[in-house]
């Protein structure tokens, strides 16, 4: 949510609806350096991630209540601008991740680096970097990472197959990787997080 004055963008949560009348969202952790009760009737700009779409509409804080919890009423929106996020949409980023192999005989007869970077995160899988050629296609692995989501920091271990390797530069091994079957846990995880660098990168929330 952005807002013009004061100027401020906040990640709120949608927690639903009433078709035609309002919106409701939770309040924001912190106020930031404002006051909630001074934003009543303040125009905002709107972004949601749902369903592999970011949806954009103006709106206006109608109530800001506390209880049962504090959470707010925004009007609902006459035009909602769509812009489609592709299924296999790929974020970069410099992530250091864990890794080992599934095999343990394979991990007794070659030793890997522990820690290696992840470089790009979709929903069908990772791209790493690593000093060595960590072993061939079809060799399966365990990738630990630790996900940064709303302030929290969220582990998933997951299991990857190699799919490809090539060097890119003296020193520097590019591996792709495919995720083998996720949990649904690690789905929706794995999305909020890949939608919220989306959203960072866009300058429609802060990191």
């Amino acid at each position: 949510m952005e807002m013009v004055s004061p100027r401020r963008k906040l990640a709120l949560e949608l927690l639903g609806f009433i078709e035609g009348k309002s919106l409701m969202v939770s309040a924001p952790k912190r106020s930031a350096g404002y006051s909630a009760t001074n934003l009543e009737g303040v125009i905002i700009k709107v972004h949601i991630m749902l369903e592999g779409r970011i949806c954009t509409f103006m709106s206006r804080v109608i109530k800001i209540l506390p209880a049962p919890f504090s959470y707010w009423h925004l009007s609902y929106p006459k035009n909602i601008e769509v812009s489609n996020i592709r299924k296999n949409t790929r974020v970069e980023l410099k992530l250091p991740v864990s890794i080992e192999y599934q095999d343990p005989e394979l991990a007794l007869k070659k030793e890997i680096p522990n820690i290696v970077f992840c470089s790009d995160v979709s929903m069908k899988g990772m791209g790493i970097e690593a000093p060595s050629a960590l072993g061939n296609p079809g060799d399966e692995f365990f990738v630990t990472l630790r996900l940064k989501l709303v302030g929290i920091d969220q582990m998933l271990l997951t299991s990857v197959v190699l799919r490809s390797c090539k060097m890119s530069e003296p020193g520097v091994f590019v591996h792709g990787f495919q995720f083998q079957e996720l949990e649904d846990e690690s789905k929706v995880l794995i999305a909020a997080y890949i939608y919220k660098e989306i959203l960072v990168k866009k300058g429609y929330i802060d990191e």
